[in-house]
């Protein structure tokens, strides 16, 4: 989930701090205020420097180990045996009356494996190239539209548009509906009780929308889950239908949903808009860019990588481990 660390509830005084300033040991890469302030980049670089297996002891979300350096990463995401994605992917822990998880991104082994080779081909190579023209011809149709001369919101007329326009038809979701796919996003990686998220929602009005999501969702499952194979696969045809998923609990394929839904609306869409940001950041790659468009496939790999939709991923520690020299014990969160 693509969900931004939360906010304090009273500020940590990092943010208008010099990151070299502050006891190491009381150093919170958890605090919003950073992202907030865009000021978090010279405490990742203090903790890269002098501790990269880093423990911090109070947060709004407990204890966790902040890891930073590229191959202790490595280390962590190839060792799913000990440190596992089935408790949480987020540093904030599930709520216990309500225990939404992504899918398959919060489990290990074999079904992860299986869970995530049902959805595969809806979004392979061979399918998007059959989609390309559609693409295309939206991306056209949503750019053409723009008003010259005048200001108007990218985010919501491009970004949003044509992200929502292509995961409804992955999901083959209903297209006068489909900007319902990007609340349910946004109220998913909303969490109320930190102030998370572009929606200010109680934690009542999130478990009602997610509901409706679970509802609609499950009328379609129920539409197709013995209709004959689609000559193009949908997400929920896929779950519906193959024998890994189609006797997913409830919460399991909301979990699911959710995965596919924000892992679409928050990736497409950010890196459209950050991409923007960039390019007009740096006008002398933006002119590169005019003067060889032939480059433009590498650029889109590249803004992938600058404009990341996510923060952080966690882990669970399932048994006493080192890293880094440091003693990790079973039960700790190892955030990357």
């Amino acid at each position: 989930m693509s969900q931004t660390p939360g906010a304090s509830p009273a500020s940590k005084g990092q943010a208008g701090a010099d990151p070299y300033s502050i006891p190491l040991d009381r150093i919170d890469v958890s605090d919003s205020e950073l992202y907030e302030t865009d000021t978090l980049w010279g405490y990742f670089e203090r903790l890269r420097k002098e501790d990269p297996v880093h423990y911090c002891a109070e947060s709004d979300f407990g204890p966790y180990w902040s890891i930073t350096r590229y191959h202790d990463v490595v280390t962590v995401e190839k060792n799913p045996e000990i440190f596992s994605s089935a408790r949480s992917i987020s540093v904030v822990d599930p709520d216990p009356d309500f225990p939404l998880e992504a899918g398959f991104i919060t489990m290990d082994g074999p079904r992860h494996d299986a869970h995530r080779k049902v959805v595969q081909p809806v979004a392979s190579p061979r399918n998007l190239t059959f989609l390309e023209p559609l693409i295309r011809e939206r991306a056209i149709e949503i750019l053409e539209s723009l008003p010259i001369g005048e200001s108007f919101d990218w985010v919501d007329r491009v970004s949003i548009e044509l992200t929502t326009g292509m995961l409804a038809t992955l999901f083959d979701f209903p297209w006068e509906e489909r900007r319902k796919l990007t609340y349910w996003s946004e109220i998913a990686t909303s969490a109320p009780e930190h102030g998370v998220g572009t929606l200010p929602v109680t934690e009542e009005e999130r478990r009602a929308a997610l509901t409706e999501c679970l509802e609609t969702f499950a009328r379609l499952w129920k539409e197709r889950q013995d209709k004959p194979q689609p000559e193009r696969m949908d997400f929920v045809t896929a779950l519906a239908t193959a024998e890994a998923t189609r006797d997913l609990a409830p919460l399991e394929y909301l979990g699911t949903l959710i995965l596919l839904i924000v892992g679409g609306n928050d990736t497409t869409r950010n890196s459209i808009s950050g991409g923007v940001v960039a390019l007009n950041e740096n006008p002398e790659q933006y002119q590169k860019l005019r003067d060889h468009p032939e480059l433009v496939p590498n650029m889109v790999s590249e803004i992938i990588r600058w404009q990341t939709p996510l923060a952080h991923m966690r882990r669970t520690a399932t048994q006493d481990t080192e890293l880094g020299g440091k003693s990790i014990r079973k039960g700790d969160k190892v955030v990357m």
